[in-house]
């Protein structure tokens, strides 16, 4: 009866962790962007191409072209001029790594920062910083 009751605890936290990040997600800013490199978020590397990127108040999900999600994050509040219009995302790359920094969305008051993975922050003691930002097209899901 014990096993019983703690399995459906762990269901009831999983089930709200998936409606949440679906509530969350629906309706949210986005921007459709063609990513010309590989790069990685999250810990995860992903392939050069199509990807739409949804920003709510405090997490980032990245979508494959098809509409699959890759990869979702929490995020913190970067303050700063958001785009009048569309929207970018901003890679930091370092010996031809990327990754994935920050999503601006047009119409928020602020961008968003993801997490430094342990991979970046050791590439970050080695040498310079390059950016680049790639500028999308807003979308709304």
């Amino acid at each position: 009866m014990r096993q019983q009751v703690r399995i459906a605890a762990a269901l009831l936290v999983v089930g709200s962790f998936v409606l949440g990040s679906a509530h969350g997600q629906a309706g949210s800013p986005g921007i459709k962007v063609n990513v010309p490199f590989q790069f990685a978020i999250g810990g995860k590397t992903l392939a050069a191409g199509e990807y739409t990127v949804y920003s709510s108040s405090e997490k980032v999900w990245v979508q494959e072209a098809k509409g699959r999600n890759v990869v979702m994050l929490f995020t913190s509040a970067l303050d700063g001029k958001v785009p009048a219009r569309d929207g970018k995302v901003i890679f930091d790359c370092y010996f031809n790594e990327c990754f994935l920094s920050q999503v601006w969305m047009a119409g928020r008051e602020a961008g968003r920062k993801l997490p430094d993975t342990k991979r970046e922050m050791q590439l970050a003691k080695k040498g310079a910083r390059q950016e680049y930002a790639l500028l999308g097209t807003a979308t709304t899901r």
